[in-house]
């Protein structure tokens, strides 16, 4: 026990040594982020087998022996969260790097899962063992494609909720257009209303017609703050070129997501 309370303790001490990076992105890094070898002063992988060099350099010979002695699953469960957490951020497998694509080549596109994948196969090439990459990236897919089949089910369970000439109220997931419409519902007071008049069963989209906003100014049904845009072409990721606001005033009909609105 004391020996993996030490080995836990080192972990997270590298994470802490080698710290988190600044969060400011420079615009020339940006351009390259995808091709460079290092990002933030800190060197990328380019691949599998180059991040194990790399990892080999974070921990010396004693430690690695120990670390061998633990069951796969062990290991993982002990380094996720931990030095998990500094791969992702400092690998830039959230914001892209090359290492991300080359994740993103073959299919595999969530950061916990190319963390996962880096880690459950570092343990196993400490252990001389067959690595089974394509079976890992299996695993994940398989995970996700059976993911959609249950919000997929979910979304129509949803929808079928949903009628039209129903009255369904807004759910400002976007936000407000002012501080006295934010207080109007937070003392409710009034809340945007609207009618439903026509269904999209394939999109999940519902057409509705307002007929109140609490503030002139309408309501907000659209802002890219935060997104992030994929590129299936280059396989990459870019941030919007510029923040986009769109509202909606009362009288008018357009087309929503469904969880814009809640029905009554």
């Amino acid at each position: 026990m004391k020996q993996l309370l030490s080995i836990t303790y080192f972990i997270f001490a590298t994470v802490i040594c080698f710290g988190q990076t600044n969060d400011k992105k420079s615009k020339s890094e940006d351009k390259v982020r995808f091709t460079t070898d290092s990002l933030n002063g800190i060197y990328i992988p380019k691949d599998l087998e180059d991040s194990f060099k790399q990892i080999n350099t974070f921990w010396p010979d004693s430690t690695r022996t120990k670390l061998k002695q633990l069951s796969e699953d062990e290991f993982s469960g002990r380094v996720h969260l931990g030095f998990g957490m500094w791969l992702r951020n400092n690998w830039q497998l959230w914001a892209g790097s090359r290492l991300s694509k080359f994740f993103n080549d073959k299919g595999i596109f969530h950061p916990d899962d190319m963390s996962g994948i880096i880690l459950q196969s570092y343990h196993r090439h400490l252990n001389n063992k067959e690595i089974d990459l394509d079976k890992q990236i299996q695993y994940y897919k398989d995970y996700w494609e059976n993911s959609k089949k249950i919000q997929l089910s979910r979304k129509e369970e949803k929808f079928a909720k949903y009628k039209i000439g129903n009255t369904v109220d807004f759910s400002y997931r976007k936000g407000f257009v002012s501080d006295l419409q934010e207080k109007k519902y937070d003392d409710d007071i009034c809340n945007a209303k609207g009618i439903i008049t026509e269904l999209n069963f394939k999109d999940f989209l519902i057409k509705v017609k307002i007929i109140e906003t609490c503030d002139k100014k309408g309501i907000v049904y659209y802002d890219n703050d935060g997104y992030r845009i994929y590129n299936p072409k280059t396989r990459e990721w870019s941030d919007p070129k510029k923040r986009i606001i769109k509202r909606v005033k009362k009288n008018k009909e357009i087309w929503f997501d469904y969880e814009d609105w809640e029905p009554k």
